[in-house]
């Protein structure tokens, strides 16, 4: 019974983590982020919402620290999800609008 117990309390501390990840929303409007910064932990997750209503608009990094954050060219209304899964700055772009700029910084 107290290996059974022991056992249940490790898995509630490993998956503990997870549980308190946060989802913050990015709005897409009037060719901008918003908010245009952000600050984030490990494990996060990005939603983005295309708010426009004829704008479509493609998310992108290139930021050093990441391998690759790309959302699909986003259709007014629509909403993508992004979990980030290693620290650093993420710099975020739209490839369709240069001038949107939205800026990361990812924590443990």
């Amino acid at each position: 019974m107290k290996r059974i117990l022991a056992i249940s309390a490790m898995i509630c501390l490993l998956s503990a983590p997870a549980a308190l990840a946060t989802e913050f929303t990015i709005v897409q409007k009037d060719k901008k982020f918003m908010p245009s910064q952000l600050d984030i932990k490990v494990g996060d997750t990005l939603v983005f919402v295309n708010e426009e209503t004829k704008r479509r608009h493609n998310i992108y990094t290139k930021s050093p620290d990441f391998k690759y954050v790309k959302v699909r060219k986003q259709k007014p209304g629509d909403k993508d999800s992004v979990a980030i899964t290693s620290a650093g700055i993420i710099k975020i772009l739209c490839a369709l609008h240069p001038k949107m700029k939205l800026t990361v910084n990812v924590t443990e």
